[in-house]
């Protein structure tokens, strides 16, 4: 899932910008280039937030596992919390896998499950 998500992500700043897709940022991802990838998610970021809808909490989902990988804890709460507070109200947003990654990074940071995080 989490390439379809850099997909739909990479195709919309596409759009915005009018260049073609291209972005490395599932390989860096995947590859555990975390700094590379979260480079390219700082870039998409204004696209997410225009974007509306279910875009901002995918893209802070994986914003935020990406930010909790490399050590940036506050980042990672304020981005987790974002899109834990969406989950909450919206069941389907994530798939099972994309919501245990979720509730795995969660808990790593001492949070408990009913936890909302940072406001």
């Amino acid at each position: 899932m989490k390439r379809g998500f850099f997909a739909a992500l990479t195709l919309g700043q596409a759009a915005l910008s009018g260049c073609g897709p291209g972005s490395a940022s599932p390989a860096a991802f995947h590859e555990g280039r975390l700094p590379a990838a979260a480079a390219e998610l700082r870039a998409l970021e204004p696209a997410a937030r225009a974007a509306g809808g279910r875009a901002l909490p995918r893209y802070a989902r994986i914003r935020g596992l990406v930010e909790l990988g490399l050590g940036n804890v506050r980042a990672a709460d304020l981005w987790l919390s974002l899109a834990k507070r969406a989950a909450e109200g919206d069941a389907r947003l994530f798939d099972a896998e994309e919501r245990g990654e979720l509730d795995a990074a969660w808990r790593s940071m001492g949070r408990m499950p009913g936890d909302r995080g940072s406001r």
